[in-house]
């Protein structure tokens, strides 16, 4: 079969004929269609007495939507990848999104720069958010920016085109520093009448557990036999399981919560078998019974009175459990073990001395002293001109 001779600037594709043309500085295409070849010549005459005319307009093909998103269009992929990674703090999560919707929800992401996250900051410190409550949301925000820029959209680009700079993380204030020493574990005990909570106060104390991690223990976690206590991994803030050697004190009191129960059973409930869910009321009655907490008048935003409770915190056993753990002897690898703690410098602001923590410092820096000063005093001091040189 011949093949099929075309003028130039003419050829045929797929059964379609193209006209090419020079048009400032390039060739270009353009495809006519299933048309005459004496069509497609006028075409490209036409065509061509447009551009020496400057009359010529290129044709655009359809021009693909603009999608426009919001912060808020953000939102349900992050927690949605939050969740996937094991995100255990989702509750967090959500608050944090509930302080930053009404200001950046209905914004375009174009819209959001570091000028309005500094009016942000203005807003929540003016009400008077602590530093670390307003690093917490924006970190959140920075996250949701950031995910953004890594996820494809439905039309094959990022969702994200640009990460606003975000300003420097606000100082953040002391870490607390209560603790929780003998006398007053002392006291919670005597004052803990029903036997979950005892329990309750034994393991913190003792191991510096989480409370979420001590409420979700089930029965079968909590091997009698060989006195383990086994976290699993669900359960743990950061994922990863824990086991746990139970002391004397921690086996006894566990043996009155779990005695008659199935394996799968919660260890914590009350006397009427109903799962410790919220502890709060209960350790406010007992801590303000042991005379660690007290009920003092406060007011709301509106100007409404209540009863504020003020005193000893529930994650005070944290930081007294960690002390108690490096002062005894327990090596600081160990401890952040069975604390569950996976960085330094978390566990570090745990792990904080108090006054008589300084006070037994300087006790023993007098000690030495005294000691080297002695053996000073028992030196024999030889002479040049002794004749022993």
């Amino acid at each position: 079969m011949r093949k099929e001779k075309l003028p130039r600037g003419i050829h045929r594709r797929h059964g379609s004929l193209v006209i090419s043309f020079a048009y400032e500085g390039k060739v270009k295409y353009l495809s006519l269609g299933n048309c005459s070849l004496a069509f497609a010549k006028d075409e490209l005459s036409g065509t061509k007495k447009k551009i020496r005319e400057g009359n010529y307009v290129p044709k655009v093909g359809p021009v693909a939507p603009v999608t426009t998103y919001t912060v808020a269009d953000l939102w349900p992929i992050y927690r949605a990848n939050y969740e996937n990674l094991g995100g255990r703090d989702t509750g967090r999560q959500e608050i944090a999104w509930k302080r930053l919707k009404p200001t950046f929800g209905a914004l375009t992401l174009e819209a959001v720069n570091t000028g309005r996250i500094v009016e942000y900051i203005a807003i929540r410190k003016a009400k008077g958010v602590q530093n670390g409550t307003v690093n917490r949301e924006l970190s959140v925000l920075a996250a949701m920016f950031h995910l953004g820029a890594r996820f494809t959209a439905a039309n094959g680009k990022p969702m994200v085109d640009r990460v606003p700079a975000f300003p420097s993380k606000l100082k953040e204030g002391e870490p607390r520093k209560g603790f929780i020493g003998e006398p007053q574990y002392a006291a919670l005990i005597e004052h803990a009448k029903e036997p979950w909570l005892r329990a309750f106060v034994e393991c913190a104390y003792t191991f510096g557990f989480r409370k979420g991690e001590l409420l979700s223990l089930r029965v079968n976690q909590c091997d009698l036999l060989d006195r383990w206590i086994r976290l699993s991994g669900s359960d743990t803030k950061n994922g990863r399981p824990r086991k746990v050697k139970m002391t004397d004190r921690v086996y006894a009191r566990l043996l009155d919560c779990v005695r008659g129960k199935a394996p799968d059973a919660f260890v914590f409930t009350r006397a009427d078998g109903g799962r410790v869910v919220d502890p709060r009321k209960d350790w406010y009655a007992l801590c303000v019974a042991s005379g660690l907490g007290a009920w003092v008048p406060a007011k709301r935003r509106k100007g409404e009175d209540y009863k504020k409770y003020v005193g000893l915190n529930l994650h005070d056993f944290r930081r007294s459990a960690i002390r108690n753990m490096t002062r005894r002897g327990v090596t600081e690898k160990i401890a952040m073990t069975i604390s569950g703690h996976t960085t330094r410098s978390v566990f570090d602001r745990y792990d904080i001395g108090d006054e008589a923590d300084l006070a037994d410092a300087s006790a023993k820096i007098e000690a030495g002293r005294e000691v080297q000063s002695a053996g000073k005093s028992h030196t024999k001091v030889i002479h040049a001109d002794s004749g022993l040189f």
